[in-house]
């Protein structure tokens, strides 16, 4: 019966001490790829800080010119590390019951307190204003729209044929006919407007020289939103002749006072300027007049040029290199109102491809694409559970991620996007900027996604229940107890080992007594719950191995596993003879 024991143990050992070996080795090799990625990629860092901190050297010493509070105050990932890693400490604090929890506080940067959020009502801020455009070739994803979050839907699109003013499109102007988005939009008291859009030089030239077809286009679209019993208009032209910008104040105004005069109840224009204008061709103070709201379009600023991968950076690390924040100061300069102001922002990211050298620079690098947010989300997925080398990295410039996909020829691809904590900032941005609100482009690109609709919800709903500091501080006692706790970890292992042995011991001393050994083996619930805390016992054990002799999480469970099945196997052997009672 022993050497069957004994065979049983070995056996067991082996299966298990052999269950990763082969993943292991790949994964070794995986991460060699990712330390060659962490090195390129400290390297890009280094150099994008410098940039944009004016970090300059001379043969004379460096000399530094400290960051304002306002280029840090985006750039504090360090601060949302600490409150994920130690959220666990707060909830034991506060306990999950309570109203305050780690998972529903949150710190506004912008009014300086803690809020907390109530999950029975959405309603967005009717002092705020989020805009969202649904493309037609999203089809029916307006399905999953949270309509509640959504000030304002713009359908998108009415193609304006610039030789008649019609739409050039049919087929997408049926759907605005038939479309139940709209009825949905509606029953939720979103906004409903009708995009119409006139892209190129040539054919915003050739619209805006004959005034006969600002009438055709002005009568054609009044006529579909009253069908459909919606609030307005959404003019979207890009590239407009410098020689034509008198002739587009005009185009606006004439569209205003038809739709004032023909619909009998509020409507609603918008219209959306440039990132960079660089002939200055909208007259904002002008146009504005005209204008529910101007939405600036903040994205796309890479223009297919590695030197500023990010679509839609907050700060440029490029020297006079464009920027959200750039963009900004720029329209406020030139007389924009920022109450009427929206400020819109991508669902999508730009990939490159190229060969990576070892300081981090990527030769032929080249555009290959843009990527929806939800393409993105999928390819981390499936990249982490293949064998590419991956890494994903918050560029602090840019307030930017990019995902590096590392292959065995030193190629490389690289995908720079926004996700829920980068567009936070972004957000944040603009309203300490006192803007009006935050537009999206588009709707349906993060389809399946629920993330980006939840920040939208932290930072735009009215459901906010104020609390007076709920971690006293921005850098709160949950983080400092963490702190301290982390540094003397040591000393409350050993503390804790000690408790733990005082414990066994008296348990031990417990059992001497005849009376408490005859009730445990007199019952077979009692014989499972005294081998139960004695298996208990032995985590400590396991913890305080890996404190000195750290490990791998999974290894960690192997290890109790073996010494439970170790423990059972043994205690297999102990026989506690009845004592007559004397």
């Amino acid at each position: 019966m022993i050497k069957y024991r004994i065979g049983f143990v070995f056996l067991f050992i082996l299966i298990f001490g052999s269950l990763n070996s082969c993943q292991e080795i790949r994964k070794f090799e995986q991460n060699i790829r990712r330390a060659q990625g962490q090195v390129r990629k400290y390297s890009r860092v280094v150099n994008r800080s410098k940039r944009a901190m004016k970090i300059q050297n001379n043969n004379k010493g460096a000399t530094t010119e400290s960051p304002t509070e306002d280029e840090l105050v985006y750039g504090s990932a360090e601060q949302k590390n600490m409150i994920n890693s130690y959220d666990y400490l707060f909830d034991a604090i506060n306990g999950k019951s309570n109203r305050i929890n780690s998972s529903n506080f949150e710190w506004d940067s912008i009014q300086r307190v803690y809020y907390v959020k109530d999950t029975a009502s959405k309603k967005i801020n009717p002092e705020k204003e989020v805009f969202g455009w649904h493309p037609y070739w999203m089809k029916s994803s307006w399905e999953n729209y949270p309509f509640e979050l959504l000030s304002t839907i713009s359908y998108f699109t009415y193609k304006v044929n610039p030789y008649t003013g019609l739409p050039d499109n049919p087929a997408q102007i049926q759907e605005w006919k038939t479309t139940a988005m709209i009825d949905s939009a509606l029953q939720k008291n979103t906004k409903v407007l009708l995009n119409v859009s006139s892209h190129g030089i040539k054919n915003n030239r050739l619209f805006l020289d004959d005034e006969r077809t600002w009438e055709r286009l002005i009568d054609s679209v009044i006529g579909l939103i009253s069908y459909r019993n919606a609030h307005g208009v959404d003019l979207n032209f890009e590239e407009i002749p410098r020689l034509n910008r008198r002739d587009f104040n005009a185009f606006v105004k004439l569209f205003r006072e038809k739709m004032d005069s023909r619909i009998a109840r509020k409507t609603y224009l918008t219209l959306t300027i440039p990132a960079v204008d660089r002939r200055e061709v909208f007259d904002i103070q002008t146009l504005q007049e005209y204008a529910d709201y101007m939405i600036i379009m903040g994205y796309d600023y890479n223009g297919n040029s590695m030197a500023e991968p990010a679509i839609a950076p907050l700060q440029s690390g490029v020297k006079n290199g464009n920027s959200l924040s750039k963009t900004v100061n720029y329209y406020l300069e030139h007389g924009i109102n920022p109450e009427t102001t929206i400020l819109a922002l991508p669902y999508y990211g730009s990939m490159w491809s190229g060969v990576l050298t070892n300081n981090g620079t990527q030769v032929d690098a080249s555009f290959e694409r843009k990527v929806t947010y939800r393409e993105i989300k999928e390819l981390i997925d499936e990249n982490a559970e293949g064998m590419k080398g991956q890494d994903l990295n918050l560029d602090p410039v840019s307030m930017t991620n990019y995902y590096d996909i590392y292959y065995r020829d030193d190629s490389n691809t690289q995908i720079w996007f926004d996700d829920d904590y980068t567009l936070g900032k972004k957000y944040d941005y603009a309203l300490s900027n006192n803007l009006k609100g935050i537009g999206i482009w588009a709707l349906g690109y993060d389809n399946g996604q629920k993330e980006l609709w939840e920040l939208i919800d932290r930072k735009f709903a009215v459901d906010e229940i104020k609390v007076v500091n709920p971690v006293a501080l921005e850098d709160g006692y949950p983080i400092r107890i963490s702190k301290f706790l982390t540094a003397r970890k040591d000393l409350l292992i050993t503390i804790a080992v000690f408790f733990t042995f005082a414990v066994i011991i008296g348990f031990i001393i417990l059992l001497s007594d005849w009376k408490i050994r005859d009730a445990v083996l007199g019952s077979l619930l009692y014989q499972v719950l005294f081998f139960s805390v004695a298996f208990v016992m032995l985590t400590p054990i396991i913890y305080l191995i890996n404190a000195y002799y750290p490990m791998k999480t999974s290894w960690i469970y192997y290890i109790s596993f073996l010494l439970g099945g170790l423990f059972f196997y043994l205690a297999s052997f102990i026989k506690i003879e009845r004592i007559k009672k004397p």
